[in-house]
């Protein structure tokens, strides 16, 4: 009898323990997310195949899957998507930062901001583009540029690195020049100038490409390094998000060759996080994929012919998306998730 009721005092108090919040010793003192945009499970299987042995985000020991529909579509645009992983709620497609109604939402990267952490935005497409913008800005629509670039740049992220050199200082936008100014950061426009520049914020901007891959001055995997080396010097931690537009501009388009470059790269950009993490036993690092972009799909290849890949359509699904997690808390990703609990349990990590 003595024995049953210690077995059974033991699962309570187990079960109790587990109910409990990540504990601090758990909690990751930085994080790095990484969004291969329009990635469903067909892109990442993609990529494995792709790059093969060098494929690390497949030895991550935490997966999980992820619902992505928005509030008001089974079907999310990116601007939902990552309003859910950035904020822990959903909203409708095209509104960032905000709930249905409007209200503004706080996010991971204004929380890391107050918690004295230091923070960047890097992608491939237009750095007030909507993932980005969903981390660091408030708006009912993704397109209000206007209203984006200034809050994006006014959020207390040390770093912003991304497209869009083409468009600004072409009206209604203003330059690099005299945003650098207004808003105090370093304006960087080369990759000569990511290492020559030495200021505690920087504005790097370079052209859009078409399909949003790699820009041809520099890619996503050299400014994830540049970023990480930088942010890594704050004592207290940081969060970075990273972000490779190019798989989805590339599923889009039906584009087999930018899609394959642009899987390659997110790999390599993965691979530069884990090395950091290797030796940064407090940095969490999540990979996942904010929506499915193509319905696409991996077909039999004929014998010594090369990965066949096919599209059922150019728009989103509302597929789930893959995740991978490796660091402190990472466990509390696994299983079946919804995006929004990406969002909830990033700020409380970041709180």
């Amino acid at each position: 009898m003595r024995a049953r009721m210690s077995f059974r005092l033991l699962a309570v108090a187990t079960a109790a323990l587990l109910s409990l919040p990540t504990s601090a010793a758990t909690a990751p003192k930085s994080v790095i997310l990484i969004i291969g945009d329009g990635m469903g499970v067909a892109h990442f299987t993609a990529a494995r195949f792709l790059a093969g042995s060098n494929a690390r985000f497949t030895k991550m020991p935490v997966t999980g899957l992820v619902m992505t529909h928005s509030a008001d579509s089974i079907v999310p645009d990116s601007a939902s998507a990552a309003t859910a992983m950035a904020t822990g709620v959903k909203t409708n497609n095209k509104m960032v930062g905000v709930d249905p109604s409007g209200r503004k939402l706080l996010t991971v990267l204004e929380a890391a901001e107050k918690s004295g952490r230091a923070t960047g935005l890097v992608t491939t497409t237009n750095f007030w583009d909507a993932t980005p913008a969903a981390f660091a800005a408030h708006a009912a629509s993704r397109r209000d540029t206007a209203a984006l670039i200034p809050q994006i740049l006014s959020s207390g992220a040390e770093i912003v690195a991304g497209g869009g050199a083409d468009k600004l200082g072409v009206a209604p936008l203003p330059s690099l020049e005299a945003l650098a100014r207004e808003y105090k950061y370093a304006p960087i426009r080369t990759a000569a100038e990511l290492e020559s520049v030495r200021a505690q914020r920087m504005l790097a901007v370079f052209p859009t490409e078409a399909r949003e891959v790699d820009s041809k001055l520099v890619g996503l995997p050299v400014l994830a390094a540049w970023a990480i080396e930088r942010l890594a010097r704050d004592p207290d931690g940081f969060f970075l998000l990273l972000e490779h537009e190019g798989p989805d501009g590339s599923s889009h388009g039906s584009a087999t060759p930018e899609l394959e470059a642009s899987l390659l790269s997110l790999n390599e950009t993965i691979n530069v996080a884990l090395d950091f993490a290797a030796k940064n036993r407090d940095v969490l690092v999540l990979v996942t994929g904010d929506h499915e972009t193509g319905g696409l799909q991996i077909h039999p290849e004929k014998p010594g012919a090369p990965l066949e890949l096919r599209w059922s359509n150019v728009g989103h699904t509302g597929e789930f998306v893959p995740l991978f997690a490796q660091g402190p808390g990472a466990e509390s990703f696994t299983g079946l998730l919804d995006n929004t609990d990406i969002g909830k349990k990033l700020l409380r990590f970041m709180r």
